[in-house]
């Protein structure tokens, strides 16, 4: 299978939430570099290192448009202009204050994520604009990707989406946030770190929304890192 792309609200390089959470997940999508851990998560790093495999897949990240293939008259140069277009419909934002939730990951599993304390109207817009604007550019799901996605068990309008857009939790079921692990246990000591840490610089959990960014996948398996970053411009 072939690349794929996804458009992401990812913090400033040089913001303190973007080096937290890229050490936290032990990878920097901008760079592309492995990064140790925190030092001070006083935790083991391979209990970290295994609850954050998944979200290290995809580097930091709200999203916005959710992981595509290209669909088959479509190559990269086309989105690119798109996703300024995107950027430039809409101004800047934040700072939003985001909390940290314990969300179901099934199976009494449960993922951490950062979440915004109250809703954020721009926020939502934004997102909203992205699914649709960007989906001509997305190939169909295979039967394969669309059953990883066990529709049958998705409520109807989710379901709906999924046929539509190619992911279920979009429009006004998005439900924004930024994953820091995968699934865990309801008392992993993985939550008592990361609230602690969180406690302690609580200017960590603010996300400016400044620019939007081009993730890419260049093969399956491999992490996703950023392609290009376009600021807001309205």
């Amino acid at each position: 299978m072939s690349a794929r792309f996804a458009v992401y609200l990812a913090p400033e390089p040089e913001e303190a939430l973007w080096h937290f959470g890229s050490s936290w997940l032990g990878y920097d999508a901008e760079s592309r570099a492995d990064l140790a851990h925190p030092d001070n998560a006083r935790i083991a790093s391979d209990i970290l290192r295994e609850a954050t495999a998944h979200p290290r897949l995809y580097g930091l990240h709200v999203t916005l448009k959710a992981p595509f293939r290209l669909a088959p008259d479509v190559n990269a140069d086309h989105i690119v202009p798109a996703v300024a277009e995107l950027a430039e419909r809409h101004r800047r934002f934040g700072p939003i204050a985001l909390s940290l939730e314990a969300r179901p990951a099934g199976e009494g599993r449960v993922f951490l994520c950062l979440a915004p304390s109250a809703r954020s109207e721009a926020l939502h817009a934004l997102e909203a604009d992205a699914v649709v604007a960007l989906d001509r550019f997305r190939a169909p799901l295979s039967p394969s990707e669309l059953a990883r996605r066990n529709p049958g068990a998705l409520p109807q309008k989710e379901r709906r989406y999924l046929q539509t857009y190619g992911y279920p939790y979009v429009l006004e079921v998005f439900r924004p946030h930024i994953s820091l692990t995968g699934p865990i246990a309801p008392d992993s000591p993985v939550h008592e770190a990361l609230s602690r840490q969180l406690t302690e610089k609580p200017a960590l959990a603010l996300l400016n929304c400044i620019s939007i960014a081009l993730f890419e996948q260049p093969e399956p398996g491999a992490r996703f890192h950023i392609r290009q970053r376009f600021p807001l411009r309205a």
